[in-house]
C-alpha cells in the first residue's frame, strides 16, 4: 500500500484524491486504507499560546539527553510523579536502542485543559501542550515527523515532564511506534527494521533485507537509478499499535497488510514500511512478496508519482511476483470470469472495501506483465517513468514502447485470457 498526501500535509481520502493502497493479507480482500493527517492538531480545548523559552529549552535538554543514552540527564528532566516512572523509562529506552542521528522536538503553541483529578494532583500550573517530534535514523534523508501531548509542571530547577497522556487523542494523530511499547532496532548494511513486543527481530530484519535485494534485483534500472537502497521498516507489536502509528482506528486497518508512506505531514517526510503484525504468521513466501512490494513503492517514491494507480501498484506487484514466482498463482485466482475488460482499471477500482479491489490488483499486475512480455523490463521502467512524470497513457505508450494505448489494452487483453486458461487449467 502506498500513501499520497496532499502539498497541505494531509492523508488524502483513499483514491478520491489520490491515495493508492496495496497488499492486504493474501488470505483477505484487499482494503486499501484510510489515514488521518500526521500534521500538528489543533487544540480540542483550551487555548493556543506561544510556547515560553524556559519550556523549550527544557524539552530541549531533555530529548538530548535522551539521545546521548545520558540517565541522569533525563531524570533530571522529568517530574517525579506517581504513576510515571515506567513511561519515562520507556521513552529513554527506546531513544537509546534507536540512536537517532537527529531528534527535535518543539512545541507548537497549542494547548489543552488538563483534565481535573490531574490538576489537583499536579498543580495549578501544569500544562498540556502539543509538540512536534521529528526523528530520523542513519542513512535517512529526511525527518520522521508526528504530533505528541505533552504534560510539563514547574521544578526547582525548571520544567519537567511529568506526562504523555492526558492530551486528547479523538483526532487520533499518529505517533512515533518508540512512543507507544518497547522497540527493538536491527540494522542490516542500508535496511533497518523496528520492532514492537513480541516480534522476532531477526527474522522482519532478514524478510526485509531480502525483499531490498529483490527490489534491486528486479526493479527495471532506468527506475532504480535513483533509489540509494535504504529501507526502513516498522512492526508495531499489536494490531492497535499499528493503527495508532497510521493514526486511526484499528478497525481502518484490521485488513491491511502493510502501508509505505511519508511518516510526516508531507511528501519530503522519511519515507518507511509499517508492517501490520497479524502478517507475522503468514508464510515466509507470502511475507516475502508483500515487503517486496511495498520496497518497490520506496524505492520508485510512489508517493508523489503523477502515475494511475494501476501502474503504481502493478509495477510493485510485478517486481514482488518476479521475485517471487510461486506466489503467482495465488494472484491469478482473484480474477474475475467471464470477458476480459476492454479499459485499463480505473483509480475508482482501488477504493478501499469496494467489490472490484482484489480484481483491480491483480489487473494492474497483468498489464505490467503484458508490456514486460512485448517489451522487456527496461521498457516497462521507462513506460511507467514517463506516466510517473505526468504522461498520459497514450503518450508515454508512443515515446517509450511505439505504440498506442489500443495496443497496449490489446496486449493486456491477452494477458487476461492465458491467465484465465491458466487458472482453469
Amino acid at each position: 500500500m502506498i500513501a499520497r498526501r496532499t502539498s497541505a500535509g494531509f492523508l488524502a481520502v483513499v483514491l478520491a484524491l489520490g491515495v493508492g493502497a496495496c497488499s492486504p493479507p493474501r488470505s483477505s480482500p484487499t482494503v486499501p486504507a484510510t489515514a488521518p493527517s500526521t500534521a500538528a492538531a489543533a487544540p480540542t480545548t483550551g487555548s493556543s499560546r506561544p510556547a515560553t523559552p524556559d519550556a523549550q529549552t527544557a524539552l530541549d535538554r531533555l530529548f538530548a539527553a535522551g539521545r546521548a543514552g545520558d540517565r541522569t540527564g533525563w531524570d533530571a528532566g522529568t517530574a517525579p510523579v506517581a504513576g510515571f516512572a515506567g513511561r519515562s523509562t520507556l521513552l529513554f529506552d527506546n531513544l537509546v536502542a534507536l540512536r537517532p542521528t537527529r531528534l527535535r522536538v518543539r512545541l507548537t503553541g497549542a494547548e489543552q485543559d488538563l483534565p481535573t483529578d490531574r490538576r489537583a494532583e499536579l498543580g495549578a500550573e501544569a500544562r498540556v501542550v502539543q509538540a512536534s517530534v521529528g526523528w530520523r535514523l542513519a542513512g535517512e534523508r529526511a525527518d520522521a515527523t508526528s504530533s505528541v501531548w505533552l504534560t510539563l509542571v514547574p521544578g526547582p530547577d525548571g520544567v519537567r515532564l511529568a506526562g504523555t497522556d492526558d492530551g486528547s487523542t479523538l483526532d487520533s494523530p499518529a505517533v512515533p511506534i518508540w512512543w507507544l511499547a518497547p522497540v527493538t532496532r536491527v540494522t542490516r548494511g542500508d535496511v533497518t527494521v523496528l520492532v514492537g513486543p513480541g516480534q522476532d527481530a531477526p527474522r522482519w530484519a532478514a524478510l526485509a533485507t531480502r525483499a531490498a535485494a529483490d527490489a534491486h534485483d528486479h526493479l527495471p534500472a532506468v527506475l532504480r537509478r535513483d533509489w540509494d537502497g535504504g529501507l526502513v521498516v516498522e512492526v508495531p507489536g499489536s494490531g492497535d499499535d499499528f493503527a495508532r502509528v497510521l493514526g486511526g482506528a484499528p478497525s481502518a486497518y484490521a485488513t491491511t497488510a502493510a502501508v509505505t508512506r511519508p511518516e510526516g505531514p508531507t511528501t519530503a517526510s522519511a519515507v518507511r514500511v509499517v508492517v501490520n503484525p497479524a502478517t507475522a504468521r503468514d508464510p515466509e513466501a507470502e511475507l516475502g512478496t508483500t515487503l517486496t512490494h511495498e520496497t518497490v513503492h520506496v524505492a520508485t517514491s510512489s508517493a508523489t508519482s503523477a502515475a494511475p494507480l494501476w501502474a503504481v501498484e502493478g509495477l510493485a506487484e510485478h517486481v514482488a511476483l518476479e521475485a517471487h514466482p510461486d506466489q503467482r498463482r495465488s494472484e491469478l485466482a482473484v480474477l474475475p470470469g467471464g470477458a476480459p475488460p476492454t479499459r485499463l482499471p480505473a483509480d475508482a477500482a482501488f477504493t478501499a472495501g469496494g467489490p472490484e479491489v482484489t480484481a483491480a490488483y491483480a489487473q494492474a499486475w497483468l498489464v505490467c506483465l503484458a508490456v514486460a512480455e512485448h517489451r522487456g523490463d527496461e521498457d516497462l521502467g521507462r513506460f511507467y517513468r514517463a506516466l510517473d512524470g505526468g504522461a498520459t497513457v497514450s503518450a508515454a505508450a508512443r515515446s517509450t514502447l511505439g505504440v498506442d494505448e489500443a495496443t497496449v489494452v490489446r496486449w493486456w487483453r491477452g494477458a487476461s485470457e492465458r491467465a484465465a486458461a491458466d487458472r482453469r487449467g
